[in-house]
């Protein structure tokens, strides 16, 4: 055999499916062929991507074996920072997988699930709970503005799904399911976000429309304090703005400024020193007519805001 049979390319598969287009085991010990779990192998020419050790660690594992937990975070997105490379797999059956890779979790109950690019995942709401204990509470927060926001489950269906299960996770869910927005459209919108109201200024409306005079749009703002006319926008990718993009952005801020708001820009380099930013927009409040208390960089929130993503 000098080539790897066209039902089995571009995918891992077991040495029963090997077998049935007749490769045999003996044969799959060549260089052309790798291994990536017991029992299960790959064409050794094919660069492996995460879903394929995905779907081979399901391969490898209990024949009710889902994607959970950290994997299935993964799936969904977005890229958030663990401390565990394993690949997570949830099953009903007292089953034991050899694979250091691999780590099972057994359920007692029924688990709910969808399909993702093939794959059999925990549902959105249910990996939400299990990545409960696992995340710290800003990912956690980030990950559900996530789901919501691409539309992979409703704030109201990922509330009653918190409020009515008994999981392990549930109570750390519920707590950052307070805050969760519907409008959130990228996780560092979200950390800016939290950064403020975890210090105790007041809750800004998300991704809102400013209207001019005569009612036309002039922009829609990631985080804005209407009442005292301050706007906030994270913008983490100046450096690679074309000339034109960058004078299209200058005018929305001096077409904002004209009609007297205050408008503030977060970069990236900005989120290293989140007390600096608290203080800006705090200033900002304030010269807009904010009286409420001033912001507390306490020792829990200094812990959460340095979280990584």
């Amino acid at each position: 055999m000098h080539e790897v049979p066209a039902e089995l390319k571009d995918r891992p598969f077991t040495v029963a499916e090997a077998r049935s287009v007749g490769v045999t085991p003996r044969q799959l010990e060549h260089a052309r062929f790798r291994r990536l779990f017991r029992g299960v192998y790959i064409g050794a020419d094919r660069e492996v991507t995460f879903g394929d050790w995905l779907r081979a660690a399901v391969l490898a594992g209990p024949s009710d074996a889902i994607v959970s937990h950290r994997s299935a975070q993964q799936l969904y997105g977005p890229e958030l920072t663990w401390n565990d490379d394993r690949i997570h797999l949830s099953t009903r059956r007292n089953a034991v997988c050899r694979e250091d890779r691999i780590r099972v979790h057994r359920r007692k109950h029924a688990i709910s699930s969808r399909v993702v690019n093939g794959l059999p995942v925990t549902s959105p709401a249910r990996t939400f709970v299990d990545c409960a204990l696992r995340l710290t509470f800003v990912q956690l927060v980030v990950f559900g503005d996530w789901l919501i926001q691409r539309g992979l489950v409703t704030f109201d269906e990922l509330l009653a799904y918190c409020h009515d299960r008994h999981l392990d996770g549930v109570v750390a869910a519920r707590h950052a399911m307070r805050y969760l927005v519907a409008d959130s459209r990228s996780p560092m919108e979200t950390l800016v976000r939290l950064i403020l109201v975890l210090a105790g200024l007041p809750e800004p409306a998300v991704n809102s429309v400013v209207f001019d005079e005569v009612g036309r749009k002039v922009a829609t703002v990631d985080l804005l304090y209407v009442r005292f006319r301050v706007a906030i926008e994270y913008d983490g990718r100046w450096h690679e703005l074309s000339p034109d993009e960058r004078r299209w952005l200058r005018d929305r801020r001096e077409r904002l400024e004209r009609l007297g708001w205050t408008v503030i820009t977060v970069f990236d380099t900005d989120l290293p020193k989140p007390t600096v930013l608290v203080a800006r927009v705090h200033d900002a409040l304030t010269r807009g007519g904010y009286r409420g208390p001033r912001p507390q960089f306490t020792r829990q929130w200094r812990a959460m805001v340095h979280s990584r993503l």
